[in-house]
């Protein structure tokens, strides 16, 4: 059974329509492949309604962050499960970082994912390749950019344009809604989030946020 709902959905219908062009179509085969999009459609239905729950629950705020703060917060979670996985975790921060406003909550979810997607990316690759480099810095233009690069693969190019989809991934178990809702929260911060594969090697994924407006 296919862990992203909508693929197994399609793939069911494109088995039914070859039944149905069949001479004398197996009933009871169709119905099975019914049975399957309704139980897949449901289980659809049921992400998508969790990630609203979770996006209500937690009514977005604005206040002041520290990023470099925020980011260690996030790296202190990481680097129990990164020195399991014989990661080296490098962090980098520049001086004289813009100010910046946003959830932290919503943020640190943000930078989470992207961070625990990264060691999931560098599984196949020898362990002493292993690197998980996150940098912060002002960004070109304005504003605040923090980096999440591993040392991985990298991204299929098929898959780059489809990255941030609802529903599409390229893990094998993976549901898909990760990085549609890092996109969705990010740009409820009025930033944006990108993916590059990196020079050479591994993936490379960008936060960008505004700079905090002065009060007053």
């Amino acid at each position: 059974h296919a862990a992203q709902p909508l693929g197994a959905m399609l793939r069911n219908a494109e088995a039914a329509e070859l039944y149905l062009a069949s001479e004398s179509p197996d009933l009871a085969e169709l119905r099975a492949i019914v049975s399957d999009i309704k139980s897949d459609d449901q289980r659809a239905r049921d992400v998508i309604e969790r990630m609203r729950g979770f996006l209500r629950r937690h009514e977005l705020v604005r206040v002041p962050i520290d990023p470099a703060e925020l980011v260690e917060g996030v790296l202190g979670l990481v680097r129990p499960d990164a020195r399991r996985r014989d990661v080296r975790v490098d962090l980098a921060v520049d001086r004289d970082l813009p100010p910046v406003a946003g959830d932290p909550v919503h943020l640190q979810q943000v930078l989470l994912n992207l961070s625990v997607n990264a060691l999931d990316a560098m599984e196949a690759v020898p362990a002493e390749t292993r690197v998980l480099e996150v940098r912060l810095r002002a960004a070109d233009g304005g504003g605040l950019e923090i980096s999440v690069r591993d040392s991985g693969p990298g991204i299929p190019a098929p898959a780059m344009p489809r990255l941030f989809e609802p529903f599409f991934t390229t893990k094998a178990q993976g549901m898909g809604m990760g990085l549609a809702i890092c996109r969705t929260l990010v740009e409820a911060h009025g930033g944006s989030l990108r993916a590059a594969n990196g020079d050479g090697r591994g993936a490379v994924f960008v936060v960008h946020l505004p700079e905090a407006e002065a009060k007053g």
